[in-house]
């Protein structure tokens, strides 16, 4: 048995994946492989789908998907992939994924979550990942897509669960295709591993679970502070340069610190919309008969909470910033400090 995690993109697949990670060497003594070093599988995706990410191709995907593909052959044992990129995969690379674990029954499972916890953390990543559209127009362009019918772009590529049930399905038969809904808040932190765990066979076992999110969200200023920010970067900053730089040199080890106005939540204007697009996919699921580890009803929306970006004055994004960059002044680097023979000018005051 190989089994495919393909996403959803923002639903606990970080952790999980991290979990996986460091835990390889305990899996494999119970047989089961996690391959790679990676602590995801987002190379083997992007060989698998021939593709690369924010215009940036990566050398290393060259190949990648069949060594993945031949250490799980050498593995006498059930084995895990994992990427939230494998979900939105059109049907060629389904069938190319399927067919490359040839003699393999293959099991896909979706980790899933409600839309109103959703749809705030795609456009929060899609800002950390160089989008400059204001969440008003995310919200606005993604559900006249979902009007329209046009599913298989933007947002709902990787968000739409009965277009990516129905893709996984024709590959490898619905009752391989298992749903786990992520708990909604304040439940147990553990139960969405213990459900994922279910779905995918692993064994019960001492596993080493961080407590720390890797990919912590952002708060409702600080994501609208990085927007504009962005906005202001040229646009041919290579992906490497961006990621490195802006995603997790800013976003994640400055900005994540704290949240100066609250979490980003569906504004009341887009609850209604956003209730009837969740009963939508929560009543095309259980009509299309999917396992499911969890419940359906995780997935409805339920009264909304938050606070948007269009509340927030320029007055506070600027004490924002001003507070983000007051350390940055004092920062040691070792390019300012004086030589030896400069010490004496260097502390003189200007005339």
């Amino acid at each position: 048995m190989v089994t495919l995690h393909v996403g959803t993109p923002k639903s606990g697949t970080t952790s999980l994946q991290d979990i996986c990670a460091r835990n390889r060497d305990l899996l494999r003594e119970h047989g089961y492989l996690y391959p790679g070093q990676a602590s995801a599988h987002f190379i083997e995706a992007m060989s698998l789908r021939d593709s690369g990410f924010r215009g940036h191709t990566f050398e290393a995907a060259e190949g990648a998907w069949e060594r993945v593909v031949a250490e799980i052959e050498a593995h006498d044992g059930p084995a895990l992939i994992s990427h939230e990129t494998l979900g939105g995969s059109a049907p060629k690379i389904v069938k190319r994924a399927v067919r490359s674990l040839r003699g393999r029954t293959v099991r896909v499972v979706v980790t899933c979550r409600d839309l109103g916890r959703q749809l705030p953390a795609v456009w929060q990543e899609g800002v950390k990942n160089g989008d400059t559209e204001t969440y008003e127009e995310f919200l606005a362009t993604t559900f006249a897509a979902w009007e329209r019918g046009e599913t298989a772009t933007g947002a709902w590529r990787g968000q739409n669960l009965l277009a990516m049930g129905e893709r996984w399905a024709a590959g490898v038969g619905a009752e391989q295709v298992r749903f786990v809904t992520v708990p909604p808040a304040g439940a147990d932190k553990d139960l969405l591993w213990q459900r994922f765990r279910e779905a995918t066979g692993l064994p019960d076992a001492a596993y080493a679970i961080p407590r720390k999110p890797r990919n912590q969200s952002l708060g409702t200023v600080e994501t609208e502070l990085l927007r504009r920010v962005v906005a202001r970067l040229p646009e041919d900053v290579p992906w490497p340069v961006f990621a490195r730089q802006v995603k997790r040199r800013l976003a994640q080890r400055r900005l994540g610190d704290r949240r100066a106005g609250g979490t980003l939540g569906v504004p009341e204007a887009y609850q209604r919309v956003t209730t009837e697009v969740a009963d939508q996919i929560v009543d095309g699921l259980r009509s299309a008969g999917y396992p499911v580890v969890g419940d359906l009803e995780d997935l409805r929306t339920g009264p909304g909470e938050g606070t948007s970006p269009a509340d927030v004055s320029d007055a506070v994004l600027l004490e924002r910033a001003l507070d983000l960059l007051a350390p940055l002044v004092l920062a040691d680097r070792p390019e300012d400090k004086a030589r030896p023979q400069d010490t004496d000018a260097a502390e003189e005051p200007d005339s």
